[in-house]
């Protein structure tokens, strides 16, 4: 019986390679809602996919994207939709305010849930601290550092110059969640560092391409009407770090350099420093999670963290032109982001 059973099990492989028949892979369907169509949240996206696909070749994945374009009320809308459509194995938001409506969904409590690009979790209620689970059904990562850690790495810039006063630095952003949630977590910690004193310059928060150019313009407007009280400002994370030629119109207009920035293109732009999670390292961790949820692993029981990858740029021109010499701990962080 044993040999028979071999040969049949020979002749059935022998048969699929002869004649092209290839075992079919299982299928996992994957749905993904984007925030809105900037840099960070597409590249992430498109990292995922990828790494995802590489990471399960033996499986056939279907992902479905939809764009938010910016808004809470759409991302409730195309889950609404969703909601009448066969359910997923998994379902993905990418960036706050889709991560928002997914999280408060009562549509899709049974379905596992993953975030990524969403630099403030506690605050937008999904976990009440960093390391917790959350009870529903959705894990994730924050992809920003500590406040304190990024202001400890400009202090440290500072200290090594000559100032003879703190810096004042205007920390420029829109409403938007983690924008707002972010400033507000640097203003808490003004008071610790001598060198540094932070103001908040914000603009209310728009919608779509139309809103990102109108929220540049007002920025760059109320940096004007402040310049001969601000040293630099800081570029927090957020649709306005994603804005195209920010900081080269600031610079025409005010001649302020951001001393602090959230995304690499705007050191090469002129930022003093940055730090930052690039988005493939986001994509790339997200997918791992992804592959364990679809393993079978409950996204209750998966801890919502902080990313453990992170990337330091520095641009030497600026710190010439401001007399800021950089530490050579930093240059060597910064390693191939060192830009002039």
């Amino acid at each position: 019986m044993t040999r028979i059973i071999a040969f049949t099990l020979y002749a059935f492989f022998s048969l699929s390679l002869s004649t092209g028949l290839v075992l079919a892979k299982e299928v996992y369907n994957v749905v993904i809602i984007e925030t809105l169509p900037v840099p960070i949240v597409t590249e992430s996206r498109i990292a995922f996919e990828k790494e995802l696909a590489r990471i399960m070749p033996n499986h056939d994945i279907n992902v479905t994207a939809y764009d938010a374009e910016g808004s809470e009320l759409r991302a409730k809308a195309i889950l609404a939709d969703l909601a009448k459509e066969p359910t997923p194995d998994l379902m993905v938001s990418v960036a706050t305010l889709a991560t928002r409506a997914l999280n408060a969904s009562s549509e899709f409590l049974e379905v596992p849930k993953l975030f990524m690009a969403v630099s403030s979790p506690v605050e937008e209620g999904i976990v009440p601290v960093i390391g917790a689970s959350s009870d529903r059904n959705i894990t994730g990562e924050s992809h920003v550092l500590d406040a304190k850690v990024k202001l400890d790495m400009l202090e440290g810039v500072l200290r090594a110059s000559d100032q003879n006063k703190p810096l004042t630095i205007g920390l420029i952003h829109s409403m938007y969640p983690s924008s707002s949630n972010l400033v507000n977590q640097l203003l808490a910690l003004n008071g610790n560092y001598k060198q540094i004193n932070l103001v908040a310059v914000s603009t209310p928060y728009l919608e779509g391409d139309e809103g990102l150019v109108a929220m540049t313009d007002n920025i760059v407007e109320k940096l004007q009407q402040n310049e001969d009280k601000l040293d630099g400002y800081w570029l927090s994370s957020g649709p306005l770090a994603e804005a195209n030629g920010l900081v080269a119109k600031v610079k025409e207009k005010t001649g302020l350099f951001p001393l602090f920035a959230e995304s690499i293109s705007s050191v090469k732009e002129g930022a003093l420093i940055g730090v930052v999670s690039e988005p493939v390292s986001i994509g790339k961790s997200a997918a791992r999670k992804a592959k364990l949820i679809l393993e079978n692993s409950s996204a209750k029981d998966m801890p919502v963290g902080k990313m453990d990858t992170y990337t330091v740029a520095v641009n030497v021109s600026t710190a010439i032109k401001l007399q800021l010499p950089i530490p050579s701990n930093y240059l060597k962080l910064a390693k191939k982001h060192v830009y002039q």
